[in-house]
């Protein structure tokens, strides 16, 4: 989604706690799934605050939701 002239992932970015992010990410992810995408993998690294997983649209076009 962007904010102003920055682009801001589904969970906010890192000013939001991460299990926030972790929430809103799983909740955009959910919504994703319900519309035919499908889930590729997930990375999950709390030393390095990040957390995110990799889709694919119903053509196989590849995205992040992070």
């Amino acid at each position: 989604m962007a904010t102003g002239d920055r682009l801001s992932g589904a969970g906010g970015g890192r000013a939001v706690p991460l299990a926030e992010r972790r929430s809103r990410v799983d909740a955009e992810v959910a919504r994703l799934t319900a519309l035919g995408a499908w889930v590729l993998g997930g990375m999950d690294v709390p030393d390095n605050d990040h957390y995110s997983f990799q889709l694919a649209d119903p053509e196989g076009n590849e995205f992040c939701v992070v």
